[in-house]
């Protein structure tokens, strides 16, 4: 059975995926932690804010003349900063989109082949796989994530309408994106 966009070809046969669900604070905060701590792109984004405020820490000591002891210190100190700065500011991108999709409410996620749609009171919109070249999975989720990783679009499992969609979800993701 075709119902426009919302069905799509999986082996062989028509298939619809929908989740329905209401997006939680908590829902964005696995998938921020599973990206920036079980990734190598999540850690080097965090990574590289420390090791360049490193390198000019290391300059502007070498400049002014600091003993080692000083220069250890500052050093400690500035990627402890670099680093808790860094997460702190993706945490706050994470809730910004909670946020956004609050104004959805029940949230229905239909995926095909070209993109997802998701709609929840008077609220819509369509992306296509191009916008979210990588995911990644949890046990409870999947996490859609922008290449400079500054977006996050999360499926929740648990809005799977059937406990086969969550395959089926995955199966389409793995065709058109990189799973991390």
């Amino acid at each position: 059975m075709h119902k426009g966009g919302d069905s799509i070809q999986s082996a062989g046969r028509d298939t619809e995926i929908v989740f329905v669900y209401e997006p939680t604070p908590a829902d964005y905060e696995a998938a921020l932690r599973r990206y920036v701590y079980g990734t190598w792109p999540g850690r080097r984004g965090v990574l590289i804010p420390a090791a360049l405020i490193t390198v000019l820490v290391l300059a502007f000591a070498e400049v002014r003349g600091f003993s080692p002891a000083v220069v250890a210190l500052l050093v400690v100190a500035a990627v402890v900063t670099a680093v808790v700065t860094t997460v702190r500011t993706l945490t706050r991108v994470a809730r910004e989109q909670v946020g956004d999709m609050e104004e959805y409410g029940t949230c229905r996620t239909v995926v095909g082949e070209e993109g997802l749609t998701t709609t929840g009171g008077d609220q819509a919109s369509t992306i296509d796989w191009q916008a979210f070249p990588w995911y990644v999975e949890t046990d409870e989720l999947f996490a859609l994530t922008t290449v400079k990783t500054r977006i996050f679009f999360v499926v929740p499992k648990r809005g799977a309408q059937d406990p086969a969609d969550v395959d089926a979800l995955r199966a389409v993701l793995d065709r058109n994106l990189r799973r991390l």
